[in-house]
């Protein structure tokens, strides 16, 4: 089990809220947390971008600017991090565009206790992890599906050798073909057919061998 400490990043503009803030994960039994605090929209940006938190809590005012703004400009920027948006202002109207704008929860500054503020990381961290897990399996699937799409369609094969042309026209071995376009190894034997036509004197001893399932 992970036992190492969630990294939280904390954008306020108001030291007291942020002091407030910090009793509050203090008071957390369950974790732990460290804490990391910057007052600037600006400063706020060039850390969420660098993707070295687990989440990060973003004050809805901050001076001229707001949250909406930092997530927004976050986000364009590559930062993958959850945002948590804190506001003392608890209208709906601040909550749906959060969430459209991608935060992962919403909370009003003056219903936050130690519990709720612990789940809603917990459940946003949680929710991160299934989102990009989500992505590999999606990649991944793609990748397979992009393999075998490979060798659909027509293949020129020689009706003689049983070469195959590729696309660049020239004339490959069957199992140098598949093997380029799939992750399908080959070992090498010889078919009954092949035996009787090329060894006849060994015929009677292959069918024989064949027969025992040896």
């Amino acid at each position: 089990m992970d036992t190492s400490p969630i990294r939280v990043l904390v954008v306020d503009d108001d030291h007291d809220d942020y002091v407030i803030l910090r009793d509050l994960f203090l008071e957390i039994e369950t974790g732990k947390f460290r804490l990391e605090w910057v007052e600037t929209y600006d400063a706020a940006i060039e850390r969420m971008v660098r993707n070295e938190y687990d989440v990060c809590l973003v004050d809805y005012l901050l001076g001229e600017r707001n949250g909406l703004e930092l997530m927004n400009e976050a986000i364009k920027n590559g930062c993958k991090v959850p945002i948590i948006l804190l506001t003392g202002k608890g209208a709906r109207e601040v909550d749906m565009a959060a969430m459209k704008a991608g935060a992962s929860d919403y909370l009003d500054k003056g219903e936050i206790g130690p519990s709720l503020l612990e789940r809603s990381i917990r459940y946003a961290i949680e929710r991160k992890r299934t989102q990009e897990e989500r992505e590999r399996l999606i990649f991944e699937l793609r990748e397979a599906l992009a393999k075998v799409k490979q060798l659909s369609g027509l293949l020129p094969m020689c009706a003689s050798c049983k070469k195959i042309r590729d696309d660049k026209g020239y004339w490959n071995q069957l199992e140098t073909y598949i093997s380029d376009h799939s992750e399908a190894d080959f070992s090498h034997g010889i078919c009954p057919e092949c035996v009787k036509k090329l060894y006849p004197e060994y015929a009677h001893e292959f069918d024989s061998y064949e027969k025992s399932g040896v």
